[in-house]
This record gives C-alpha cells, sequence and structure tokens, in this order.
C-alpha cells in the first residue's frame, strides 16, 4: 500500500487536477465543474474526518493517507494539524464555490488552472510549520508571490485592462521587505533581553507589514479597481482567499510576537484604518456608477467594520471576525452569483444604455447581486445585517461616535446601489438584450435562498464558526 502523507497527497491532487484542466482547457466549463467537484470534496472529506485520524485509507484502493505525516524539503517543513485544519477546509470550500460559478459564465481558457496553483499555494501557506526563518516572517514573501500569479487570474481575457490587477500587488510586495529584518533582531534578542530597543524596532516592523498587507484606505485601490475591470469570479476568489491568509498570518504574530500589540501602536493603527477604510467606502459607493466598482467599494466599507474589531483588545474580538469574514464570503459570493450573469449578458457594465432595465431581462441575477452587495453594509433582510450590527454595537461601546460615522457611511453603499436599481429597472433601452438563462437563475435563487437564510437564523453558522475559532485560539 502507497501511504502519502497530508500535504503531499493534497499537492498530488491539485496538481494533477490543475493538469488535466490545462490540458483540457477548451471545454472549460467542464473542467471547471470537475475541478469544483475535486476541490469540494476535498474540503467534505477533510471536514467529515475530524477528529483526524493518523491514517486513512481509501476503500478499494491500495492508498493511504497519514493525516500527521510531515513533509520536510529545504528546511521548510508542512504538516496538517487542528490548529491549521480550519483554513485548509475554508480554502478549499471557496475555491470550490468560485469554480462552480466559473463553469456557468466562460472566465478564460486558463482560468481553472491558474486557479488551482493558487490554491495550492494558499494551503501551502496554511500547512507551513518550519522554515529557514520563522514562518510567520517569510510567510509574506510567499504571499508577493501569490499576489503576482494572480494577476494572469484577475487580468483574464481583458489583456488591455491591467491597472487594477497590478494594483493588487501592491500591498503584499511593499510589505514582505519590513518582515524580513525581524529574523535578526529576534537571533538578537536572547542576546541582550534587556535592551527593549530591539523588541520596539522588531514590532514597529511587524506592525508596518501587518498594515500594508491589511491594506486599509488610502492603500485599498488596487480593490475596487479590479472589481470594475476583472473577472467578478477570480476578484472575489483572490480577495477572500488572500484576506484570509492574512487574517490567519495576523493571530500567528501576534501570538508569537506579543510586543507587537505592546510595543507598537499596531491597535490604534488598525482603528484609525479600519475607520478610513468603512468611511471612505461608503463615501465613495456614493458617486460609484460602474457596478463592478460599486460592489468592490461595498467589500472595502464591509473590511473597514473587521479591522475595527480586529482592533478590539483581547480574544473575544476573534469570534466576531470570524462571524464577519464568514457573513462576508456568503455575500460576496451571492453578489458575484448575480454580477457574473450581468456582465455576460450585458457586456460592458460601464455603459448605462446598454445596462437601463437589464434588471427586467436579468431579474433573479440582479436580486442576488443587489442583496448580496448590501449585505456587505449590514442592511436588513441580507446575510450580513446581524453580524454588521452586532460588530456597530461592540464599536460602540468604546465610542458610540464611531459607530454613527460608519452607520452613516453603510447608508452611502445603500444610497450606491438604490442608484443602480433605479437604472437595473427603469424601462428597458436595448430590445435584443436576452432573457436570464434557467441555469443562471437557478444559481442566483440558491445563493439568494442561502442568503436570505443566514439574515433569519444566523445561528446556522454558530457550529462552523465555533469550529473555526480552533484556527485562532492554538
Amino acid at each position: 500500500m502507497i501511504v502519502f502523507s497530508f500535504p503531499e497527497f493534497l499537492a498530488l491532487i491539485l496538481l494533477v487536477t490543475a493538469l488535466l484542466a490545462f490540458l483540457f482547457r477548451r471545454w472549460e466549463p467542464w473542467a471547471a465543474l470537475a475541478s469544483s467537484l475535486v476541490t469540494g470534496g476535498l474540503a467534505l472529506w477533510i471536514w467529515l474526518s475530524y477528529p483526524l485520524a493518523s491514517l486513512y485509507t481509501f476503500p478499494l484502493l491500495p492508498v493511504g493517507v497519514n493525516f500527521s505525516g510531515r513533509v520536510s524539503q529545504f528546511d521548510f517543513t508542512l504538516y496538517l494539524h487542528t490548529a491549521n485544519l480550519p483554513i485548509v477546509v475554508l480554502s478549499l470550500a471557496l475555491a470550490s464555490l468560485a469554480l462552480l460559478l466559473a463553469a456557468l459564465v466562460h472566465q478564460g481558457d486558463f482560468f481553472t488552472p491558474i486557479t488551482l496553483l493558487i490554491l495550492l499555494g494558499y494551503e501551502g501557506i496554511a500547512l507551513l510549520q518550519g522554515a529557514p526563518l520563522e514562518p510567520v516572517l517569510i510567510i509574506p514573501l510567499f504571499l508577493a508571490l501569490l499576489a503576482a500569479l494572480g494577476v494572469f487570474l484577475l487580468q483574464g481575457d481583458y489583456f488591455g485592462q491591467t491597472g487594477g490587477p497590478l494594483r493588487s500587488m501592491l500591498g503584499p510586495v511593499l510589505a514582505f521587505p519590513f518582515f524580513l529584518p525581524v529574523a535578526w533582531y529576534v537571533a538578537e534578542i536572547p542576546l541582550n533581553p534587556q535592551n527593549n530597543e530591539t523588541f520596539q524596532v522588531a514590532g514597529w516592523l511587524l506592525a508596518v507589514g501587518l498594515l500594508l498587507l491589511l491594506a486599509p484606505a488610502p492603500l485599498h485601490s488596487g480593490q475596487p479597481a479590479a472589481a470594475q475591470s476583472a473577472s467578478p469570479v477570480g476578484m472575489v476568489l483572490l480577495t477572500l482567499l488572500s484576506q484570509l491568509a492574512i487574517l490567519s498570518l495576523l493571530y500567528r504574530v501576534v501570538t508569537r510576537f506579543s510586543f507587537v500589540v505592546e510595543l507598537a501602536p499596531l491597535n490604534l493603527w488598525l482603528t484609525v484604518g479600519g475607520i478610513v477604510t468603512a468611511i471612505w467606502g461608503g463615501v465613495a459607493a456614493i458617486g460609484a456608477n460602474h457596478p463592478g466598482r460599486l460592489w468592490g467599494y461595498a467589500l472595502l466599507h464591509n473590511w473597514g467594520m473587521i479591522l475595527l474589531i480586529l482592533a478590539v483588545p483581547g480574544p473575544e474580538s476573534w469570534p466576531m471576525v470570524i462571524f464577519l469574514f464568514g457573513l462576508r464570503s456568503i455575500s460576496a459570493l451571492t453578489a458575484v452569483a448575480g454580477l457574473t450573469q450581468l456582465r455576460e449578458v450585458v457586456g460592458r457594465l460601464d455603459a448605462p444604455d446598454q445596462l437601463q432595465g437589464a434588471g427586467s431581462r436579468l431579474p433573479w441575477s440582479s436580486a442576488a447581486f443587489l442583496l448580496g452587495s448590501l449585505g456587505l453594509a449590514g442592511f436588513p433582510l441580507s446575510a450580513g445585517f446581524t453580524g454588521h450590527w452586532a460588530a456597530l454595537q461592540i464599536v460602540a461601546d468604546s465610542d458610540w461616535r464611531v459607530a454613527a460615522a460608519v452607520l452613516i457611511a453603510s447608508g452611502g453603499v445603500v444610497f450606491g446601489f438604490v442608484r443602480l436599481v433605479r437604472v437595473l429597472f427603469a424601462p428597458l433601452q436595448d430590445r435584443f438584450l436576452p432573457q436570464e438563462r434557467l441555469i443562471g437563475a437557478v444559481v442566483a435563487v440558491i445563493a439568494l435562498f442561502i442568503s436570505a437564510s443566514m439574515a433569519v437564523a444566523p445561528q446556522l453558522l454558530e457550529g462552523p464558526v465555533t469550529w473555526a475559532l480552533v484556527a485562532f485560539t492554538r
């Protein structure tokens, strides 16, 4: 019997799937669907296998997977354990849903294989537990490399539009040089533990690097620009995967180097960055005319709320952060299920004449896009409503003026989408606009149902959030 360690098995499955998706790229919808089933099946299998057994043997196959097995090469060590298992499963699930949407609408011949390679990179980051330097100090370099690979995913078949995809690299590329020198300061600490200056410099370097990775306003420009020009499916997948990895890195850094919070103003920077990001997302949404860019500002506003909760001292902030991120994922994917169909049928979303009245031809896709996007601003009866208002109460306990400013900014996001509703459901301008496809309507209805279920019964996320918190409490 052949026994693989879990990192070897995961890498083998994803690489083989990526190779087959590349070879059969001319049948891109079927390749994306098959890849979605593979990644979704892996996520379900790992989730159902928890708590992990030492060895899993596949029925009828002479193949086994050692869940506790390690891979060590070039001083890098990767293995699966309880703390990183939720990150691995959630990343696989997000990729599966994105690939399922890619199977419905053409995303480019190379979308699926590049997606699988990027997914493998983020899974490697989650599994990385040993490196020549401290793992948390070398992970930002890998994030920068994945951001560079993500440019190809964001650009897709739109070869002339590079501004948004390239700007999305700025945060990781600027951040990783701040982490590497910290290794030298960490090596100096045991030699002179009484030297507070060593701790302080290392803390400031880590704090600056983390802030650049979190990309609050005004470091945010890549996100709304990419939301306007890039594929919505690629945009949401890269955004959620990278932000999940950054949140995990933030927790690992503050756990491993507690002086980041004690000797550097990280919480202050997160507070200011969260306020500015949430407000700017709401203000900019008022004047946004492009549906993709408007959705990007809604994402930005929601990210500002998460940054504000991250600034709350103590471990009690992490349950709310994970809850908000789960609702963010549901709302964003719901919006993409509709926006992808709008983009395919209407074509140029920045042409008001073509967009006017499109909602009458694509009612379900338009409803999914609107409800999902409004969920990012905490609109009632949307998935994000409960989390948004609970987070506002936490912020109000510290300073009600900040909560009021964020609430007004949320109103700005809602106002932006009210303007869009007037365009989408105005008298139809293009009489030749096709009707909504049945499969697109079915997917939109399913997304609406899931989003509405989270609004009516947010306790449905209690179990997954509790399970995911394992990654942020150990």
